[in-house]
C-alpha cells in the first residue's frame, strides 16, 4: 500500500488526510476496525500495538514491533500538555479567554510531540527530540497545529456526528501515522 498517495506533499491537508485514512481503516481486508478498548487503563498499551499493525501495513504489510514504552510516554506527552494548559488557563480573568488561551496552549505543546508514538513504535533512540526535528521538517509548530487541531477534533467529536466514537478516534490516529510517514519520505527525498 502505498502510503499518501492521494496527499503529494505539498497538498497535506487535514481533510486528504483523514480521508486516506478513513478509506484504510474501512477496508476490511486490512483488519484495522476496533469496537471497543478492552480497559481504559490499557489505553496507551493498545494504541500502541494498534498503531504499531497499522503503521506495518501502512509500510507493505511489514508488521513493526512496540516499544513498550507508550504508558510512561502518554502520561508524560499528554501530562505536560495538560500542565501548560492549566497555567494558561489561569492566567486571564476572562474564562472565555482562558478556555481559549489552554486549548492553544495544549495543542502548541501537543504539536512537538505529534509524531512520538511512532517514533517509538520504531525503536527510535531519542523519540522526544526526533519528534520535535519532525515537527520543524513538517512546517513548524503553527503550521503543525494547523493540521492537528483538525484530526483532534475529528477524533473527539467525530462521534457525535454518527461516525463511532472508536472508529473516529483509530481514523485521527492512522491519520497521523500516515502524515508521519509522509514527511519521512519527503526527508529522504
Amino acid at each position: 500500500m502505498e502510503c499518501c498517495s492521494t496527499a503529494p506533499w505539498s497538498d497535506i491537508r487535514p481533510s486528504n488526510l483523514l480521508r486516506e485514512a478513513a478509506r484504510i481503516y474501512d477496508d476490511p481486508r486490512l483488519g484495522l476496525q476496533i469496537d471497543r478498548l478492552e480497559g481504559a487503563a490499557g489505553i496507551f498499551a493498545f494504541g500502541e500495538k494498534w498503531m504499531a499493525r497499522a503503521l506495518g501495513l501502512l509500510r507493505g504489510g511489514l508488521s513493526s514491533p512496540p516499544a513498550s514504552a507508550a504508558i510512561l510516554a502518554g502520561v508524560l506527552k499528554y501530562g505536560l500538555c495538560s500542565i501548560v494548559a492549566a497555567l494558561v488557563f489561569m492566567v486571564p480573568d476572562s474564562l472565555a479567554i482562558g478556555a481559549l488561551g489552554a486549548v492553544v496552549a495544549f495543542y502548541a505543546i501537543e504539536a512537538q510531540f505529534v509524531f512520538l508514538f511512532p517514533l517509538l513504535i520504531e525503536g527510535e533512540e531519542r523519540p522526544w527530540r526526533r519528534s520535535i526535528e519532525l515537527t520543524q521538517a513538517a512546517g513548524g509548530t503553527l503550521r503543525v497545529m494547523s493540521i492537528v487541531l483538525p484530526i483532534a477534533a475529528s477524533m473527539l467529536f467525530g462521534g457525535f456526528l454518527g461516525r463511532g466514537f472508536m472508529r473516529s478516534w483509530c481514523i485521527g490516529c492512522l491519520a497521523i501515522l500516515i502524515w508521519y510517514s509522509a514527511v519521512n519520505q519527503h526527508l529522504k527525498n
